[in-house]
């Protein structure tokens, strides 16, 4: 039986509602961890009991593997299309198919079909979908930014974003830290097959061979890492500053490894257990654990590859986000400049999927800020209000990322937090507290866990509780459920 989280019900029931409305492909927007797989393999099971069948298209063979051991935890009665695998057998009502099997086999047949990862646009893949206009096909993306999705995909489905993943426990909560970069002035750009263009690779990898650089992103991880004992993963523009970057690791003391889509399968496999284990305590790359990684307990991203792409960007950021036993923050550390260019990645949200009709930019298929005003209530004093900012001094908080020096060689980039809308914290959570017949500890423990300082010179009033607050607290205690509880974290 599966057991579904209120958003992926509420996902379930607008992609139903497409459908129904006369959508044949709708394209629902699924960040890192909002349970994709398991939305996909409801309706799948759901279409079997009526006798329909059904196909999940996977782009690479490691997601046909991820995606079957999820189906197999379901107890689903699955065929596997890809390759020779002997698990295949036609007369079965769910099919799991690599892409480039699946559309090699003319006589596959289907009532249904959800295309994961399906902003990479295969084009074999949409030759098949645009053939079959009649049967509804359902796609999935974490980035639905590339360049004509519109033309394939006729509605965009979005429920959640990362944000409210992270307040509700889902995700891991991440402190983001923006250090030295190099000079991108002069470095060639080449065009991207998802639209737009980005840095060259090669060229951005030869521009940040600098010693003292990369020097500084050792020392930096040195820094966050507690005594080495959180393992990162770090993404370079090439395979070139990859192994130069580990050999600077090495030469430090810190045992590193690099890997890249060049090495035999057994060398790769090694390469991961050996950083699962411990054994490496940095794993490099350049592009090969950006999309398909799946290491949840892994804490840092040193992150040395500039890029453009927001899709990369979010993409990358995803690889420490999701939730591990013992695990309580990521910590991202930025020396590609990212950060300053994009933002909090936990703020980007889809809101349109490009046409192909005017000159492709990724940015216009981003939420951004209503142009109009909207009235709100305020949190602190209850009067309405436009803008950004109250009468009575409190404010929106920005989604933009604010740098503080912390004393490390880095910045911590932060979202600024009022007196007002500290002291709205405290008098919920005291709120929550008595509530629960908690002492005021358990209040104090709780705001020190969202703003990182005891609550000193903040309005105590009693108010009542937010939803946002009570996520917060959601959030923590699942978090400490992991990492074993004390008389505070209940």
């Amino acid at each position: 039986m599966i057991v579904l989280r209120d958003h992926q019900n509420e996902a379930i029931a607008q992609l139903r509602s497409s459908i129904c409305g006369g959508k044949l492909r709708p394209l629902l927007a699924a960040p890192c961890s909002m349970g994709k797989t398991m939305i996909a393999a409801s309706i799948m099971l759901s279409a079997a009991k009526k006798g329909k069948r059904s196909v999940f298209f996977c782009d690479r063979i490691k997601l046909v593997q991820q995606t079957v051991e999820t189906f197999e935890r379901l107890g689903a009665d699955f065929s596997v299309l890809q390759g020779d695998d002997p698990r295949y057998d036609p007369r079965k009502l769910i099919q799991i198919a690599s892409v480039q099997t699946a559309v090699r086999r003319k006589s596959l047949v289907f009532d249904l079909a959800i295309v994961d990862e399906c902003h990479t646009m295969y084009k074999s893949l949409v030759d098949v979908l645009t053939r079959l206009n009649n049967i509804p096909i359902i796609g999935l993306s974490a980035t639905p930014y590339s360049k004509g999705l519109g033309k394939v995909w006729d509605d965009l489905i979005v429920t959640i974003g990362p944000r409210e993943l992270i307040e509700k426990g889902y995700l891991c909560p991440t402190d983001y830290y923006v250090g030295k970069t190099i000079d991108l002035k002069g470095v060639k750009t080449k065009a991207l097959s998802t639209g737009g263009s980005d840095y060259d690779p090669e060229a951005l990898g030869v521009a940040m061979m600098d010693e003292k650089f990369n020097g500084d992103i050792v020392e930096n991880y040195r820094t966050h890492s507690k005594d080495l004992t959180r393992r990162a993963i770090a993404f370079s523009p090439s395979v070139a500053h990859s192994k130069l970057l580990v050999e600077k690791f090495i030469s430090a003391g810190i045992p590193a490894l690099h890997i890249d889509g060049y090495m035999p399968d057994e060398e790769r496999k090694y390469i991961y257990s050996d950083h699962r284990s411990g054994k490496a305590k940095v794993l490099s790359c350049s592009r090969l654990l950006g999309v398909g990684y799946d290491d949840p307990s892994v804490e840092i991203l040193i992150d040395c590859f500039s890029t453009r792409s927001k899709i990369s960007f979010v993409q990358r950021a995803g690889r420490i986000w999701r939730i591990a036993d013992g695990k309580e923050r990521g910590t991202y550390l930025d020396h590609a400049g990212n950060l300053l260019k994009h933002g909090f990645p936990e703020d980007i949200q889809p809101e349109s999927l490009d046409d192909g009709e005017k000159k492709f930019k990724e940015k216009d298929q981003l939420k951004k800020e209503e142009k109009e005003k909207i009235t709100r209530e305020c949190p602190v004093c209850s009067a309405a209000f436009q803008g950004r900012s109250c009468a009575c001094g409190y404010q929106i908080k920005s989604d933009e990322p604010e740098f503080k020096d912390d004393g490390s060689m880095l910045s911590k980039a932060t979202v600024a937090h009022t007196m007002q809308e500290k002291s709205r914290w405290m008098g919920e959570l005291l709120s929550y507290s008595k509530s629960k017949g908690y002492s005021d500890g358990y209040a104090a423990h709780k705001y020190k866990a969202k703003f990182g300082v005891w609550p000193q010179g903040v309005d105590r009033t009693p108010r009542p509780i937010s939803k946002e607050v009570k996520n917060f607290i959601t959030h923590i205690n699942i978090r400490n459920r992991h990492a074993g509880s004390s008389k505070y974290f209940r």
